[in-house]
């Protein structure tokens, strides 16, 4: 069954494998299961904690946000030890490319950031919801984001595309620690006048 639903400004497009169950029962299942990939995933082992770099160089935290059909700022920031490159595409007061200087204490505060807020346990992506019981759901003209580390020895990335529909959850929410960095970043992209 393919069930489209027009939410304000939100498309829902929800895949049901539910037979003809009645829409009580799949805005539960759907809400259980929004639910149950939300924070930190409770179906698997946490991953042990990846080393703090002891040298920074190679070390850089990217944060992308896409934009949207409305007035969302699309932009890519990416930060390492002494530098952020900021690249604004859309609904920024920075179109193109712009540089900054940072300071390691900056820089490292972004860094323990993401280590202490446990980043490398998180989902990898908190927009693709597929159910067990085999329900796909699809959120669109949504604003997407991702935190991203990136060291000599790994690459760990965060997809979000967190958003309500009168305060219910339409997609997985990642943990409260996502959204402090990300404010974190913005800010500091706010203070350069890039957004």
């Amino acid at each position: 069954m393919r069930l489209t639903t027009t939410l304000g400004a939100v498309l829902l497009i929800v895949l049901v494998n539910l037979g003809q169950s009645s829409p009580d029962t799949r805005r539960v299942a759907r809400d259980e299961c929004i639910a149950s990939l939300s924070g930190f995933p409770k179906d698997a082992s946490l991953p042990p904690k990846p080393p703090y770099p002891i040298d920074m160089a190679g070390v850089t935290l990217e944060y992308f946000a896409s934009g949207c059909y409305g007035k969302c700022p699309a932009f890519t920031l990416t930060i390492s030890k002494d530098v952020a490159h900021f690249e604004g595409h859309a609904f920024v007061r920075a179109k193109g490319k712009r540089t900054s200087k940072l300071s390691q204490q900056q820089f490292e505060t972004f860094l323990h950031a993401w280590y202490d807020g446990n980043f490398y346990a998180m989902r990898d992506n908190y927009c693709d919801v597929r159910c067990p019981d085999g329900t796909v759901i699809i959120v669109t003209d949504i604003p997407e984001s991702s935190i991203t580390l990136i060291t000599p020895t790994s690459t760990k990335r965060v997809y979000e595309c967190f958003s309500t529909v009168d305060n219910r959850p339409q997609t997985p929410k990642p943990p409260e620690q996502y959204f402090e960095l990300s404010r974190h970043l913005r800010a500091f992209a706010k203070a350069q006048h890039w957004l």
